[in-house]
């Protein structure tokens, strides 16, 4: 590792550690306010109106609530995955369906316990991002474990809208990219809706 690349891997992580304390800091009746507000402005966009299949992850920790959103994506008609994590630091997208049972990951991330229909990655429509924050220009900073830009390292221009889901209070003035860090098309928040992809 280059001394570079060694200041960059710190400066994600410092601000891996204060989004996160900042997204933590939110008493649970913001956070519920937060998530529905979040759900109705994607809700109310072309991008989720065309979208069938949708990806969207299960809230861990104290990540944006995304239940809310569920449910409008089951009113809809809309074929909801969710990741699950496999061996060798990939993700698959399973058929979340509903009523089904769930289980913990090794990182303590529900996920299905029984595996389903799948969808490729690609095929998917919308994917809903986790992240710890984003900025301006479309960097998302993640958990840190790459599955996301893994999972999405081949698509050129097309492809399923990559959009975060975060509090707004997660958008940072600026953050480390290197390339190979998937950009996200669009972000969605409680408070606003930003769009980088034309």
């Amino acid at each position: 590792m280059t001394a570079q690349a060694g200041d960059t891997a710190h400066s994600k992580a410092q601000l891996r550690r204060e989004y996160r304390r900042r997204r933590a800091a939110l008493a649970p009746a913001e956070r519920r306010r937060a998530a529905e507000r979040a759900a109705r402005r994607l809700a109310a966009s072309p991008m989720f109106r065309r979208a069938r299949h949708l990806a969207l992850y299960l809230a861990h920790g104290s990540e944006l609530e995304t239940e809310p959103l569920l449910q409008l994506c089951r009113a809809a008609g809309k074929s909801v995955y969710v990741p699950r994590v496999l061996d060798g630091h990939r993700l698959r997208f399973d058929q979340l369906l509903a009523h089904a049972k769930l289980r913990r990951n090794r990182y303590g991330i529900r996920e299905p316990a029984l595996r389903g229909r799948r969808c490729s990655a690609v095929r998917l429509d919308l994917v809903l991002l986790p992240l710890s924050a984003f900025d301006a220009q479309g960097h998302r900073l993640g958990a840190g474990g790459g599955y996301y830009d893994r999972a999405f390292s081949r698509r050129r221009g097309g492809g399923p809208w990559l959009v975060g889901y975060a509090y707004a209070l997660q958008q940072a003035p600026a953050l480390p990219a290197e390339p190979w860090d998937v950009r996200l098309d669009a972000v969605v928040t409680d408070k606003n809706f930003l769009v980088f992809r034309s």
